[in-house]
């Protein structure tokens, strides 16, 4: 079964393959800020320092709310991700933060 960690706090949580990230965090109070749920509002950005190829391909809708929230490489929308394998994630800096 896919596990996913938490880097920041080195919670890890497991799920079988095709659990929706959002779910995950509800299901088991998981430490993960999620804001309109829909892929619009970027509050639930992350980067996966693990595992970026266990979960499914950047939507091009997906990239436009990133580029309007973060300029980090490799950043994800954590309501929009599918877990197909194990990842380790952080969040993702704010656009202005250095």
């Amino acid at each position: 079964m896919p596990e996913l960690t938490f880097l920041t706090t080195g919670d890890v949580h497991q799920a079988p393959p095709g659990t929706l990230f959002l779910e995950l965090c509800e299901e088991h109070d998981a430490p993960h800020d999620f804001g309109c749920t829909v892929g619009s509002c970027g509050t639930c950005r992350l980067v996966l320092e693990e595992g970026a190829d266990n979960v499914q391909p950047l939507t091009e809708d997906e990239q436009d709310a990133l580029d309007m929230v973060t300029d980090e490489p490799g950043a994800r929308l954590g309501c929009q991700m599918i877990i197909h394998g194990d990842v380790a994630l952080r969040p993702a800096r704010d656009r202005d933060e250095a």
